[in-house]
């Protein structure tokens, strides 16, 4: 190839620089023919793969060429082929760094950009496929990819005020995440390993003193009480009420079982069990028909009946827009004295958790911040968990979840492709 036509090619290939010596069908011992570009440093300096430095003369040129994957022309795979030069500096010797050349992959950047931005539109597998590459490949120039689109993540630390702190399992089993979620622009800021004060403590760690002064308030279950009040006693606790219902919800099931354990006995005892659904749903929700079947249900049995009730009562309570906050309290204090009334002891449970934390539940009326971003990036977590089937590589999950929880404007899904 004459070196006009070599040059043009370097150039629509943005290989400033260098030029393209030959154009070349080989063979791979693994991926079979290839198409191969050589090419050869035209002018510039050779810049050092360590502090960056750029050096004029190089001490030696490597005697084995690198191959580096790029974008194919037409179906071949194309790869190009360059003998890079050894460098002297800080004390040491390195190959230079190829400034076409993604650092920590053998391939060049523009191909890197075309694996990320396919990332964003198709599985991990399925561009494994088609660029012909294994899977651990492509998930890393993913999980590559979301690193640099997040970029320092320290940044957002400082400037937390409202958060919420909630656990999502990992494996759909009893490993979990802690998910760390600003609740003020609704980005997913840090995710922990485990739950309660082992998921925690690194989080409040990485804040240091002057991030954990500035937090006004947050947002958890009771599983985090402990070590908020001994890590940031200056800051408001707010009782999830997602997790109140889901109490109640739970002491409802409980007392359902209890009173129609092991087979059903009878006609109310197999329907309760098929349709329970309709005893924990919310009853705004129920179509007229479900809730007709459901008030001849609850009618039949007293007990169960109260609990229905109590469970409607304090899901009433926990809606309705206090602006009086003395009587919110008061209601809720109603409350947990009709439940020991009823002489439920699945509902008590509930009532004795109330009782202990009523200033972080009326504080979730006080303050206006969004307490369900919290489950709603639960859901997104475990909806990515499920499309994946899961992920072998917790680091690999926690980039996925930062992805699609907190970086609303991608830029590799901006890549036309």
């Amino acid at each position: 190839m004459n070196q006009e036509r070599g040059n043009l090619v370097a150039t629509y290939l943005g290989l400033q620089g260098f030029e393209v010596v030959a154009v070349v069908q080989a063979g791979h011992p693994r991926r079979g023919r290839v198409k191969v570009i050589r090419i050869e440093r035209r002018t510039g300096q050779h810049e050092w793969s360590g502090c960056g430095r750029r050096h004029e003369r190089a001490l030696f040129t490597e005697p084995m060429p690198i191959w580096l994957r790029d974008c194919s022309l037409g179906d071949v795979e194309t790869y190009l082929e360059v003998q890079p030069v050894r460098l002297a500096c800080c004390g040491g010797t390195r190959v230079e760094r190829l400034p076409f050349a993604m650092p920590g992959f053998r391939m060049t950047r523009r191909f890197f950009e075309r694996l990320a931005a396919l990332c964003t539109r198709l599985p991990v597998s399925a561009v494994a496929k088609m660029a012909r590459l294994s899977w651990e490949t492509v998930a890393r120039v993913d999980g590559r990819a979301i690193e640099l689109a997040l970029g320092d993540r320290t940044a957002a630390l400082t400037e937390l005020r409202w958060i919420s702190v909630d656990e999502v399992s990992r494996t759909g089993g009893r490993e979990y995440f802690t998910i760390v979620t600003n609740l003020e622009n609704g980005r997913v800021v840090w995710i922990g390993d485990g739950k309660g004060r082992r998921g925690l403590l690194p989080f409040l760690r990485a804040l240091q003193a002057k991030g954990r002064r500035k937090l006004r308030g947050i947002v958890s279950d009771l599983g985090y009480l402990r070590v908020i009040a001994a890590r940031l006693p200056h800051a408001v606790h707010i009782l999830d009420r997602f997790h109140i219902v889901q109490w109640v919800n739970r002491a409802l099931d409980d007392l359902r079982r209890r009173l129609f354990s092991a087979a059903p006995r009878d006609q109310l005892g197999r329907t309760l069990k098929v349709k329970k659904w309709l005893l924990l749903s919310a009853r705004e929700n129920l179509g007229h028909r479900d809730k007709l079947v459901l008030g001849r249900l609850v009618e039949l049995n007293q007990p169960l009946y109260r609990g229905y009730l109590l469970k409607e009562q304090l899901r009433a309570i926990l809606r309705h827009p206090w602006r009086y906050f003395g009587v919110l309290r008061e209601r809720l204090h109603d409350w947990i004295l009709a439940v020991f009334d009823a002489a439920l002891p699945e509902f008590k449970v509930v009532a004795n958790r109330l009782a202990n934390h009523l200033d972080a539940v009326i504080a979730g009326h006080q303050h206006d911040v969004p307490l369900g971003l919290a489950e709603s990036r639960n859901s997104q977590s475990a909806a990515l968990r499920f499309q994946a089937r899961g992920y072998r590589d917790p680091e690999y999950f926690k980039l996925k979840i930062l992805q699609r929880c907190g970086l609303p404007h991608n830029p590799w899904a901006r890549i036309t492709l």
